[in-house]
């Protein structure tokens, strides 16, 4: 008998390295943001739960992650795949579920998108904070929404199954690309895998990938450069250790 592949939400919850930087995001103006791997696992859950058991996501359901270079996209991308979604950047409709950052509330009004189902909005803030002023109505503030669900994702067997990454338009089942990426059954959990540098030169196509599947699968981590001057990245590249372009990664 066949076993279910497991959950980006357990993989995390197998490294041994729970403390060490899972992802670091710096802003335009050099502001650093880092969520160890436990952290991560902790904002996977409770993102998971806001899908699943907030707005009722089942496995198959499409989820469309519309927001800036930020932090919570490898929050969301790997929530969304726990619970067994399709999900890309900018997905053409209908949608299950549209996650959108502040510039693109801003176009919405009281939450209508033809295009989705559920509408959620982040502020994108670095402490995952609220929208200041509040959303239109029928909108979910998941600064609000999230905190509200556990920490500790009861993950349902089988989920992972149903998961797809949306690459250029190709759909990447979950299943596929943990057996592409991870050569040894131990890869994936001895947390001494690539420092991932990411930053403009990757196209918002292969985004999740980068910034959120990699990393995990290759036991690493990422640094997402969300803007910052070029002799300035120069420089904190050296910081953080980078040992590899997510652009080579890539391929």
């Amino acid at each position: 008998m066949t076993r279910p592949a497991p959950t980006p939400y357990e993989l995390l919850l197998g490294r041994p390295d729970r403390g060490a930087p899972f992802v670091t995001h710096y802003d335009g103006t050099g502001g650093r943001t880092e969520l160890s791997v436990g952290s991560t696992a902790n904002g996977v859950a409770k993102a998971a739960g806001l899908l699943r058991d907030g707005v009722g996501l089942a496995p198959g359901g499409v989820v469309s992650l519309d927001l800036p270079r930020h932090w919570q996209l490898p929050v969301w991308t790997l929530a969304a795949l726990s619970v067994g979604a399709h999900v890309g950047t900018h997905l053409a409709g209908p949608v299950d579920v549209r996650l959108v950052g502040p510039a693109a509330l801003a176009g919405l009004a009281a939450g209508a998108d033809p295009g989705a189902d559920e509408v959620l909005a982040s502020a994108c803030d670095a402490f995952g904070m609220p929208i200041p002023g509040g959303v239109p109505s029928g909108i979910i503030d998941v600064g609000l929404e999230a905190r509200a669900h556990p920490d500790v994702l009861a993950v349902e067997p089988g989920a992972a199954d149903a998961a797809v990454l949306v690459v250029h338009g190709r759909a990447q089942p979950w299943p596929a690309l943990l057996a592409r990426h991870v050569p040894a059954a131990g890869a994936r959990t001895a947390g001494a895998g690539p420092r991932i540098w990411l930053d403009a030169t990757v196209p918002d196509a292969d985004l999740l990938l980068a910034v959120a599947v990699l990393p995990l699968l290759l036991g690493g981590s990422v640094v997402l450069d969300a803007g910052l001057p070029p002799d300035t990245a120069a420089t904190t590249r050296g910081i953080e250790a980078v040992t590899v372009d997510a652009a080579a990664l890539l391929g």
